[in-house]
């Protein structure tokens, strides 16, 4: 049941990116295709781009944390002998990553609050629908660190940890 829960978080953020990148290419290009073909502006175009590419962002940031992808300085991890120590170390590690993610959940949903009566210039949209990406993108990603840590901790046992989240323990 968990598994089928986790694929379906997975896919589903899967199609959210892909149908995101595709809005941001096709206002882009209908942008672009205005100014230079028809030799006028579309007021709506860089909006809706940069609004689907903050969505994106933090859309992606979660896939992206899922399989291992962000930028990781673990060289104190590696030096460090397999063992207790080594697994300690990379245990707070991830809680340190869970704290900013919590407290990025935490200020963007005050953000999100502030911003519900501000509406965007060309779209007059509210301001509400670019700043919901930051708490779901922070509850997305703590979503993905919580089921790799639990990952983790069922394959303790093994020698290795399987890198579902990019968060390996052995030795290279």
């Amino acid at each position: 049941m968990v598994r089928y829960f986790d694929r379906a978080v997975v896919g589903a953020t899967s199609v959210v990116v892909v149908v995101l990148l595709l809005i941001m290419t096709g206002s882009t290009l209908a942008g672009v295709f205005a100014r230079y073909f028809m030799n006028e502006a579309l007021a709506w175009s860089e909006e809706v781009a940069r609004y689907s590419m903050v969505w994106l962002s933090f859309m992606g940031g979660g896939l992206v944390f899922r399989h291992g992808g962000h930028i990781a300085i673990d060289i104190l991890v590696r030096k460090l002998p397999e063992g207790m120590l080594r697994h300690l170390v990379f245990g707070i590690s991830q809680l340190i990553i869970l704290s900013f993610l919590v407290v990025l959940l935490w200020k963007g949903i005050e953000m999100l609050e502030q911003s519900v009566y501000m509406t965007t210039p060309a779209l007059q949209m509210s301001m509400a629908v670019p700043y919901a990406s930051i708490p779901a993108g922070a509850a997305l990603m703590i979503y993905h660190l919580t089921a790799a840590a639990i990952q983790s901790y069922w394959q303790a046992g093994n020698q290795e940890v399987a890198p579902i989240s990019g968060l390996e323990l052995h030795a290279d």
